[in-house]
């Protein structure tokens, strides 16, 4: 029936390529082989959610069990989801066409706080109930994973269970539970799964700050589920139909960052580092370009250019680059000259643009975010860009950052003015509101309103004369603030919104401030108490929530922030975090257990 009413109404839709599947390399198995169906959705349209290296990786783990069959969900496009409402046309799978509430096992993938009302959107078209305590036995289990989820309350209440931390090892696990626990009621289902390191069972716990736990067994504090090792290499790469947001071949060569940026959370929530071999990238960049016809390689991380063995990976894609004609690209490049000579190697033949994150304008500032990056290193790296040919530069900075006064603001006007005069042909100018998240030494920082963005941008259009300039819409970081740091209330707000009819939130054309100003209304959400600076000692709800990275060490580096002092990579020094001193010691002890 779905296959059909497709047929009747894809020719009317933008875009069509995002909903026909039967991509190259996707996975397909016959349904009565397999003892669980799962669905893997990704709350954004198709060309956004198959760049996602997570949804890839999960993808391929599930497919590789004999007795699973993991199939890709994404959000249809506006005009796609009034029409599936009008005809009735429930949500479905890609491979299949298989509707989504006749699945054993939902996933969904939580990136960043603006997709909330999307996965609502996605559970109505579904036609499965919006929160988990209205499901019955007959329902999907709905499962969130994603760096949200170390925060999960503003959301807790829609899913009846979240992974907290990486997903190749525990994907695998929960599947088998799920397995082997068919038949059984969903509370009994929900408990088994609550025993296992990583997953977090919202309905087992109060709504208090942080929540406490109301059934016997279930963990105070819910444990960040890491893979030690990073071995898993993507067999297969589904070719998309149409292009992608980033259109390449997406290999991660390393997880973590220890540079201990205040402001980032990925910087803290995915630590330790851990280094995926040289051989084992070069092998799997191989077989993808085999597979795939793809022209252009990406190595991620959160900061490529500090791979122990980066030089001779860059070298050696270098000679592939020549024979194959391809080019290698790496996430913002380091501000030194080391990342400019490795922008120089991987960057093939055409050279566009680089892209730099000073993140603030004065070195005292970048100082208090503990971002080591000298007015030095700024002007040579540069420099170095300019004389080996590259034309473009995007800059990367924020403003609203703790102690930021106008000297800072007009630092970012001096720096694009620099680049201008070293003979960039284009400088960009990319400007975001800082948002204080979770598991950061800034969770406890102030958020600056809309009415500060106003203030800072009559500055930097200073920098006009210089530079494009991109800012990013404040009441969109406002929103995202608000739900980065709530807690199990916000929901109500979030729900409202969705009434309302908020949805790609993320989408700045789409974005309606008015539904969530009167959802807040509605809620009766103070809005500056909730952007408000927390105190060091008070509970947070998150607390609940345990990454590894002691809460006194964050309150540590936030006191250092406000007096401007700085820490050394942890690479050089330990600055004692408390992830390799508990956490991954575990985790290492339980892989030699497993692996001997």
């Amino acid at each position: 029936m779905i296959l059909k009413m497709l047929h009747e109404i894809l020719d009317r839709v933008e875009k069509p390529a995002r909903y026909i599947g039967g991509e190259y390399n996707q996975t397909v198995k016959d349904p009565s082989s397999v003892k669980l169906r799962v669905g893997l959705l990704f709350p954004d349209v198709y060309e956004v959610g198959m760049s996602n290296l997570g949804l890839a990786i999960i993808y391929d783990v599930l497919n590789d069990m004999q007795n699973v069959w993991a199939e890709r969900i994404f959000m249809p496009w506006v005009d796609m989801m009034n029409m599936m409402k009008d005809r009735n046309l429930p949500l479905f799978t890609i491979e299949s066409k298989t509707a989504v509430k006749d699945l054993d096992l939902l996933g969904v993938s939580l990136q960043h706080e603006l997709l909330y009302t999307n996965v609502l959107h996605a559970l109505d078209l579904a036609k499965i109930p919006l929160l988990a305590e209205e499901r019955t036995d007959t329902d999907p289990i709905v499962i969130a994973g994603g760096p949200c989820t170390v925060n999960p309350e503003p959301i807790a209440r829609i899913f009846d269970a979240m992974v907290v931390g990486d997903g190749e090892g525990i994907a695998r696990e929960i599947a088998q539970v799920l397995i082997e626990t068919k038949g059984m009621k969903r509370h009994e289902r929900l408990k088994v799964l609550s025993k296992m390191e990583g997953v977090y069972v919202p309905a087992f716990y109060d709504g208090s700050t942080p929540p406490r736990p109301l059934v016997q067994g279930a963990p105070e504090k819910v444990r960040r589920r890491i893979e030690p090792v990073l071995v898993r290499k993507l067999a297969k790469r589904i070719v998309p139909h149409m292009q992608l947001v980033h259109d390449r071949i997406s290999v991660e060569i390393m997880r973590g960052c220890t540079r201990g940026c205040r402001f980032c959370q990925a910087g803290f929530i995915y630590r330790p580092v851990r280094e995926k071999l040289s051989t084992e990238v070069l092998d799997e960049i191989l077989n993808a370009l085999t597979c795939t016809g793809y022209e252009e390689v990406g190595l991620l991380s959160l900061s490529s250019a500090d791979h122990t063995a980066i030089s001779s990976m860059a070298e050696e894609l270098k000679k592939v680059s020549d024979i194959k004609t391809i080019s290698v690209s790496i996430p913002s490049t380091r501000l030194d000259a080391f990342g400019v000579m490795l922008a120089n190697n991987v960057g093939g033949a055409r050279r566009t643009g680089l892209t730099f994150a000073p993140e603030a304008g004065t070195q005292r500032l970048r100082n208090v975010i503990n971002k080591n990056v000298s007015e030095e290193d700024f002007v040579r790296a540069l420099q170095l860009a300019r004389d080996s040919g590259w034309r473009r530069v995007k800059l990367y900075f924020m403003i609203g950052l703790p102690t930021e006064t106008d000297e800072d603001l007009r630092g970012i006007v001096s720096m694009s003015k620099v680049a201008k005069q070293i003979g960039f042909d284009l400088v960009t100018l990319s400007v975001a509101m800082f948002i204080p998240k979770p598991h950061t030494p800034f969770q406890f920082a102030e958020q600056k309103g809309p009415e500060y963005f106003e203030h800072a941008r009559k500055i930097l259009l200073q920098a006009k004369r210089f530079a494009k300039i991109d800012f990013h819409d404040p009441k969109m970081s406002l929103i995202e603030g608000i739900l980065s740091r709530g807690d199990r209330k916000t929901f109500s707000t979030v729900l409202d919104a969705y009434r309302l009819g908020a949805c790609f939130d993320s989408w700045q054309n789409l974005f309606d401030y008015q539904k969530w100003s009167k959802a807040l209304e509605t809620n009766g959400i103070d809005v500056k108490q909730q952007l408000r600076a927390r105190t060091l000692d008070e509970p947070l709800p998150w607390d609940h929530i345990d990454t590894g990275v002691d809460r006194a060490f964050l309150a540590k580096e936030f006191e250092k922030a406000l007096r401007g002092e700085t820490t050394p990579d942890c690479r050089w020094a330990c600055q004692a975090c408390g992830v390799c001193n508990s956490t991954v010691k575990n985790v290492l002890e339980r892989h030699v257990a497993q692996t001997s």
